[in-house]
């Protein structure tokens, strides 16, 4: 990718300039692999006493009151690179022509039904992730 310099509030385009939004809205999640995704929910519950926000058969959503969840997902369903956390907005297309415009290394975007994704990587190759629902 190349590397763009520029003043993040703007970024030069054929004939002009074009705002930057900066369409990042939150972190969303914290994202863990684990080794037992029920062993795992059972000993944040019970000892942490985190509740579960959200829960599917792949996919385990825990908060502690108000600040940011953490997701487990079982080691073994995921078998590519995972991102630690990712970023919400409201606006995914948006923020993925964007980060295009900066120069930013995007993978696709993904469509789970009610979820939306896409990965991306930083300036040190993190690997990070966008989602909007």
């Amino acid at each position: 990718m190349a590397n763009v310099r520029t003043s993040r509030t703007a970024v030069p385009i054929t004939g002009g300039w074009i705002q930057v939004k900066h369409r990042l809205e939150r972190i969303d999640t914290v994202l863990l692999r684990v080794p037992d995704l029920e062993r795992t929910v059972r000993w944040y519950t019970e000892t942490l006493g985190l509740k579960i926000k959200w829960r599917t058969d792949l996919i385990a959503t825990l908060k502690a009151g108000d600040g940011t969840p953490i997701t487990f997902v079982p080691q073994d369903a995921v078998k590519e690179e995972c991102p630690f956390f990712n970023f919400y907005t409201s606006d995914l297309r948006g923020a993925y022509e964007e980060m295009k415009l900066l120069g930013v290394e995007v993978g696709p975007i993904r469509d789970y039904g009610t979820v939306q994704t896409f990965d991306f990587k930083d300036d040190s190759g993190q690997l990070l992730n966008v989602c909007h629902f």
